[in-house]
């Protein structure tokens, strides 16, 4: 367990890939938006890329207000990433694997979680 890093009671990442690890592992069943898949429990979510940071996200602002920190003070916009990878879902009787996003903040951790659809537009992507 010394090669591992514990960042809350659901995800755990390996101790050389940082906090913008490229897959991370999956402790508990994960809700996804939709509130009827989850990530599977036990699964690693792989291919993991940062696809927006700060103001770049459109809904940055609503993100600082809706998660402060435990302290109760905001976070900042640099303080948040928009990310994607592949993960097992499952609504407990199918399982797929599909491209997952999510927010994340340090301190906060990794939020609302939802699939994306293939054709789906992301307004939040970084041109590059």
């Amino acid at each position: 367990m010394d090669d591992e890093i514990k960042l809350d009671e659901e995800f755990i990442l390996p101790r050389d890939l940082s906090a913008m690890a490229k897959t991370f592992f999956v402790q508990t069943e994960k809700p996804l938006r939709d509130n009827v898949f989850f990530i599977k429990k036990g699964s690693t979510v792989t291919g993991v890329k940062v696809i927006a940071a700060g103001e770049k996200i459109r809904e940055v602002q609503r993100l600082i207000e809706k998660f402060p920190l435990p302290n109760g003070t905001l976070t900042k916009a640099q303080d948040w990433y928009k990310c994607r990878g592949t993960a097992i879902i499952t609504n407990g009787i199918e399982e797929k694997v599909k491209e997952i996003h999510w927010y994340q903040c340090e301190n906060i951790g990794k939020v609302e979680f939802k699939t994306k659809e293939r054709g789906e537009e992301d307004a939040d992507k970084i041109q590059g």
